[in-house]
C-alpha cells in the first residue's frame, strides 16, 4: 500500500485556501543526510504540535512531510474544534475502555482541548480565524435524544460547562429545523484548518524545528538502542536521517513504514463542500451565533460558516456511484435544505468541493504504538483530529523532551502493531456504505 497518490498539493477546490491569512511558506525538500534528536513523520496537526513542544524542550527536531504542510487530513477537515467524543461515546465509555486514570485524563483533554488550541493561537499569533463561540450537540430523533441526554449528564457530572437546550433554544442556537433538544458547550470553536496548519509550522520553526516538504519517508530501521535510521526520497534521491527517536503522525495517510502499520487503522474517504457566501439577511438565520453543531446522524448532520459566510456541508464519498462528486453534492443540497428550510428559494450553489482521507480505530479512540524501542506511532484521530490531535501532539512533544512519562499520555499504549481484523474489507465497506447510512437516518433508526 502507498498513499503517495492521495496527496494533492494543489489543494484545488478547498475553501480554506480562499481565506487563508497565514503566509504559505515554500519549504524545500531534504537535500542531504542529517541527524536529529527527534524525527516527526507527517506535517499535520499532531506532527507539528509535537515538534513545537519537543523543540521548545531543547531537542533538535526534524519534520518530514511527503507533500506540503497541511494538505492531508489536517488542512482538508471541516475545521470543527469539538469538546466531545465521536460516534456517541460518552465520558463513561472512555473511562471503561481506558481505565479510570487514563480515561479521566483523556476526558479532561477533550473537554479543555479547544482552550489549549486557543492558547496556541494567542501565543504564536496564528491567523486562522479561530472563533470560540461554542459547539452544540442536537438530537434529531428519540433514539438520539437518549444518547444526547446521557452524554450531557455525564459531561455535566464531569464538570464541563455544558448547558441543556429545549426545542426552541436549540432552534435559536443552530438556526436549524427538526431538532428536539440538545446541549451546548461554549468551549467549542471553528477554525480555518489549512491556515492553522501553516501557523503551526511557523511556530515549530520559530522554536527551532526544521521542516522539509516533498520528502517522503520510505523506511524506518533501528539497528541499535537510541539509533534510528530514516530513509526518505526527495527529488528522486534517497536521503537518510539518523535520529534518537521517531514519531509517525500520518493518521489516514499512513504507509507500511514498519510491516502492516497501515492495517492498524481504517481509512475513511470523505468529502466537504461549501456554498457561495450567503446573503447578510440569510446569515441572520443560519447558524446565527457563528458557532457550529454536529449531530448523531450516521450520514452526517453538521453545519458551520466560514469567515466569509459560506455554509459548510459534507459526508462520506460513495465510491461506487456513477459520479461520486454529483452524488455527494446532491445529498448535501438536500441535507442543507432539510436543516435550513429558510434557504429554499435562495441561491445555495456549492462553490467548492474537495475530498480527503480520515481514519478511525475500532474503539474510535487514538492509540500509541511502540513499533520499535524508539519508534512510535500516534494514529486514529477518528473524526476529532482538529483539537484532539493537536493536544496529544503537545503531550507527545513533552514526552520526547523528557518532561512527561509516556504513560502520562492518556491513550492506550500498544507494543508492536495492532492490526485490525479484515481491515481491507472494512475499509471497502466504509467507502460504499453511505446510502445505507442515509436510509437509517430516513427511518429514524439513528
Amino acid at each position: 500500500m502507498s498513499t503517495a497518490e492521495w496527496i494533492d498539493t494543489s489543494m484545488k477546490g478547498v475553501t480554506w485556501t480562499r481565506t487563508c491569512k497565514e503566509k504559505r511558506v515554500q519549504r524545500g525538500p531534504l537535500t542531504q543526510d542529517e541527524t536529529a534528536d527527534l524525527v516527526v513523520v507527517g506535517g499535520g496537526f499532531c506532527g507539528l504540535t509535537t515538534a513545537i513542544t519537543a523543540a521548545r524542550a531543547g531537542l533538535r527536531v526534524t519534520v518530514l512531510e511527503g507533500g506540503i504542510v497541511g494538505v492531508g487530513a489536517s488542512g482538508r477537515t471541516g475545521g470543527y474544534t469539538v469538546p466531545n467524543h465521536p460516534h456517541g461515546l460518552t465520558p463513561g465509555d472512555v473511562e471503561e475502555r481506558l481505565g479510570p486514570r487514563k480515561g479521566h485524563a483523556f476526558n479532561a483533554l477533550v473537554a479543555e482541548g479547544p482552550n489549549r488550541v486557543a492558547e496556541l493561537v494567542r501565543e504564536y499569533g496564528i491567523r486562522s480565524d479561530y472563533l470560540q463561540n461554542g459547539w452544540t450537540l442536537p438530537a434529531h430523533s428519540s433514539i438520539s435524544l437518549a444518547k444526547v441526554r446521557t452524554a450531557y449528564d455525564q459531561w455535566k457530572a464531569f464538570g464541563a460547562p455544558v448547558q441543556w437546550l429545549d426545542r426552541e433554544q436549540i432552534a435559536a442556537e443552530t438556526g436549524a429545523s427538526g431538532y428536539i433538544a440538545g446541549w451546548k458547550n461554549p468551549v467549542g470553536a471553528v477554525v480555518n484548518p489549512f491556515a492553522h496548519s501553516q501557523g503551526l509550522a511557523r511556530a515549530a520553526e520559530q522554536e527551532g524545528a526544521r521542516i522539509y516538504e516533498d520528502t517522503r519517508v520510505t523506511a524506518i530501521d533501528q539497528p541499535a538502542p537510541g539509533q534510528v535510521v530514516i530513509t526518505a526520497r526527495a527529488n528522486g534521491v534517497s536521503r537518510r536521517v539518523q535520529a534518537g527517536k521517531v514519531l509517525i503522525a500520518t493518521n489516514a495517510y499512513t504507509d507500511d513504514l514498519v510491516p502492516k502499520l497501515s492495517k492498524s487503522i481504517i481509512t475513511l474517504y470523505l468529502y466537504t463542500c461549501a456554498t457561495r457566501p450567503l446573503s447578510p439577511e440569510i446569515l441572520k438565520t443560519v447558524v446565527p451565533n457563528k458557532n457550529c453543531f454536529t449531530d448523531l446522524r450516521d450520514a452526517t448532520g453538521f453545519a458551520r460558516l466560514d469567515v466569509e459566510g459560506r455554509l459548510i456541508a459534507g459526508g462520506a464519498v460513495f465510491v461506487s456511484a456513477i459520479n461520486p462528486r454529483n452524488y455527494g453534492l446532491k445529498y448535501s443540497r438536500d441535507k442543507v435544505l432539510m436543516l435550513f428550510p429558510q434557504l429554499r428559494g435562495h441561491d445555495i450553489t456549492f462553490q467548492d468541493y474537495w475530498e480527503g482521507y480520515n481514519c478511525i480505530t475500532e474503539a474510535y479512540l487514538p492509540h500509541i504504538q511502540r513499533l520499535k524501542p524508539d519508534v512510535f506511532s500516534l494514529l486514529g484521530c477518528s473524526t476529532r483530529g482538529v483539537s484532539l490531535m493537536q493536544n496529544l501532539g503537545l503531550l507527545m512533544g513533552e514526552f520526547f523532551g523528557g518532561r512527561r512519562n509516556l504513560d502520562d499520555v492518556p491513550v492506550e499504549l500498544v507494543d508492536g502493531v495492532r492490526t485490525i481484523r479484515m481491515q481491507g474489507f472494512k475499509t471497502a465497506v466504509g467507502r460504499n456504505i453511505f446510502p445505507i447510512f442515509q436510509l437509517k437516518d430516513r427511518l429514524r433508526l439513528t
